[in-house]
């Protein structure tokens, strides 16, 4: 397993905009949540984990909280859907965006403190001499990245002029770079290392040369019905990161300098983008830019 290292302590503001209630127990001490997939490498064992140990933060000793896995796989739009539904999940961890932080309770804790914005590419190892000459966001155009249809990376590149296809699943965007329908597929940095060697095919390497970058925070999104859920997880985060049990956690699962070392991300051409879809909370509450910081 690839250790995990978190490279920046800053948390973010520590205020939910739309929650005014107790902190308080959840009343079933269950907690729904996603249910894990082959395609998570690890992710959802993390994540899972951080909200364990987060909620365990504020536990009544007496009715300690549990989480519950749905059944069934569904694309992040409609998971933000159901955290809305009766009877559907309480809690998700995805990339923000204006619209997620519309549609769920965002809990402003950054659960990757910026790493998913820094992005590498998965490429053909046939096709990767192609992407040596590209000193430029406009080099890049030419080519056609892959990204989730409901991702907000995807919003993203094409916000940027990338000529992008918005694809439902994960396994399927893998088979369309392999067939040479798109050329690339941008994944953010401790990923794609995890998933190229799972993927184990000679045919899909990492792109050795180019390393793009726009701001990114991952967080956890609460349903709309159970504010008082979000405080408890954000006060939970900030309790975790206090007493270091957050930091622990995270080097169980990446060793950034590691990830820096393997990628040689200090020898990349930098891509900056611009993200138009973060909020002004976020905007405000976001760690300093530390670009140049980690590629030190």
């Amino acid at each position: 397993m690839i250790i995990w290292h978190l490279f920046c302590q800053r948390a973010f503001g520590s205020e939910l905009d739309s929650a005014q209630t107790s902190q308080r127990p959840c009343n079933n001490c269950e907690v729904k949540i996603v249910e894990s997939s082959k395609f998570d490498y690890e992710s959802h064992a993390y994540y899972s984990s951080l909200l364990r140990l987060a909620l365990s933060k504020t536990d009544d000793p007496l009715k300690p909280t549990s989480l519950v896995e749905s059944s069934g796989h569904l694309v992040q739009e409609r998971v933000l859907r159901q955290l809305n539904q009766e009877g559907g999940i309480d809690v998700f961890w995805t990339v923000t965006s204006k619209l997620r932080e519309q549609q769920a309770i965002p809990v402003r804790v950054p659960l990757l403190n910026g790493i998913m914005g820094y992005r590498v590419s998965l490429v053909r190892q046939s096709s990767q001499n192609e992407f040596k000459n590209v000193r430029s966001a406009f080099d890049l155009t030419r080519f056609v990245a892959g990204q989730g249809h409901d991702w907000p990376d995807f919003q993203i590149l094409k916000h940027n002029g990338f000529t992008t296809l918005g694809i439902s699943n994960y396994d399927i965007i893998i088979e369309l770079l392999k067939a040479g329908r798109i050329d690339y597929f941008p994944r953010a940095a401790h990923e794609a290392i995890v998933e190229a060697e799972s993927l184990n095919d000679p045919d899909v390497i990492i792109e050795p040369s180019v390393l793009l970058y726009y701001p990114s925070y991952m967080f956890f999104f609460v349903s709309k019905s159970k504010p008082e859920l979000a405080l408890r997880i954000e006060r939970g985060l900030n309790i975790a990161r206090q007493d270091g049990s957050f930091a622990a956690l995270f080097e169980k699962y990446i060793n950034f300098s590691d990830v820096k070392k393997a990628l040689k991300l200090s020898e990349r051409t930098v891509l900056k983008l611009d993200n138009p879809h973060l909020s002004k909370a976020t905007l405000d509450a976001a760690p300093a830019d530390s670009l140049s910081t980690l590629l030190q």
